[in-house]
């Protein structure tokens, strides 16, 4: 980052200071902004959004650490390296500034070297991270677009084109083709809701995990009614209609309480049958097996398929899928990302033993209601 294009702000109340630092800077080739006192340098900050802030610790009206703890609540600015200025180096100062994000500090007096290489240093590392995590987000940024834009376009001209079909050459067509096509539109319009209800529940996990106190809404839950009969139906139901192996499904789920609710249990063994499912061919089956072990649930989803590579679960992230390039692959990639954070929200444990050419293995461990804490 060159001097010319670095913006300073120096937040500092006695005048023959600050005008001594923006006359040393200004002569240095930086753009500089001051301000008196602390309320006015944050206002100055959002305003100006200077590349670093100089400023000094003890001022009236609001003090230094007082402005960090502005600036790093701002999102517009929270980022922007500081540093203080003071008069006598306190440990209990420094641990103070640095809890709240302070940069570095500059002990009064000081000489133009001093405050200069403590600003290009800065700069320098600012900028190496600003660089790499513009790289980062490009990346994540297209990728995301490209996954959103495939998985919710191709379901789109699927059904669109089903229909166009049915209502523009529909008599030309003999009862199996239209019934052919009413099973094509059926498929793209499940996986449309599908990769829609995953998207929407990521969002809800996001922000659950901004405002903690809507976490309760993922954990309070407990299975209800005849829930193994429910989840079997599903399963069921989505085989057929979207992969036509209705024959390859194996379930076997003991009845018990367990500490989630219905629908979020349901949604994870469905999602990991799911992906059973894609990594498998016609005639390999898909077992679903639950049963109660001490104080907990659980449930095995095995398939005999491709596999897939995956040494840790932290492995597993929201957008990404494994072997896409190897595999042709449907949805967004964050549905492994949900079904851990479910797992986990709700006290439970995941495992997953895969490789390749050998099928894959998934472990889901909840614990039972009356284990719970």
């Amino acid at each position: 980052m060159e001097n010319l294009q670095s913006k300073i702000l120096v937040i500092e109340d006695e005048q023959f200071i600050r005008e001594n630092i923006q006359e040393l800077l200004e002569a240095c080739g930086y753009n500089v902004h001051t301000a008196s006192n602390g309320k006015e340098g944050v206002l100055e900050a959002i305003d100006f959004k200077p590349h670093l802030i100089v400023c000094d610790v003890m001022m009236p009206k609001m003090d230094g650490f007082k402005v960090l703890e502005y600036i790093r609540k701002t999102s517009a600015i929270q980022n922007t390296p500081f540093i203080f200025l003071t008069a006598k180096v306190d440990k209990r100062d420094v641990r103070q500034g640095m809890e709240l994000g302070a940069d570095d500090f500059i002990t009064k007096p000081f000489t133009t070297k001093e405050l200069t290489h403590a600003i290009e240093s800065r700069l320098k590392r600012y900028d190496a991270i600003n660089t790499q995590y513009s790289k980062v987000k490009h990346e994540l940024d297209t990728n995301v677009f490209a996954t959103y834009y495939h998985e919710f376009n191709t379901p789109l001209h699927g059904i669109v084109g089903g229909l166009n079909l049915l209502i523009n050459a529909g008599n030309s067509f003999n009862e199996k083709q239209v019934h052919d096509l009413h099973i094509s539109i059926l498929k793209s319009a499940v996986r449309l809701n599908h990769s829609l209800a995953n998207l929407m529940l990521y969002e809800e996990i996001k922000r659950a995990e901004v405002y903690p106190e809507q976490l309760h809404m993922f954990t309070n839950g407990q299975t209800a009614g005849n829930w193994p009969k429910q989840v079997e139906d599903e399963l069921a139901d989505r085989v057929k209609e979207i992969y036509d192996r209705a024959d390859d499904l194996v379930v076997n789920l003991e009845a018990a309480d367990i500490n989630i609710s219905t629908d979020y249990l349901m949604r994870l063994i469905v999602e990991i049958s799911d992906n059973a499912f894609k990594f498998s061919k016609i005639g390999q089956p898909v077992e679903v097996i639950g049963k109660k072990e001490g104080n907990s649930y659980v449930t095995t989803i095995t398939d005999h398929g491709n596999g897939f590579p995956i040494s840790t679960i932290k492995d597993i992230g929201a957008f990404k899928q494994f072997n896409r390039r190897k595999y042709e692959q449907q949805g967004l990639g964050i549905g492994l990302h949900l079904v851990k954070q479910l797992i986990e929200y709700n006290n439970g444990e995941l495992q997953i033993h895969s490789r390749e050419g050998n099928g894959t293995t998934v472990i889901v461990k909840l614990p039972l209601t009356d284990a719970k804490d």
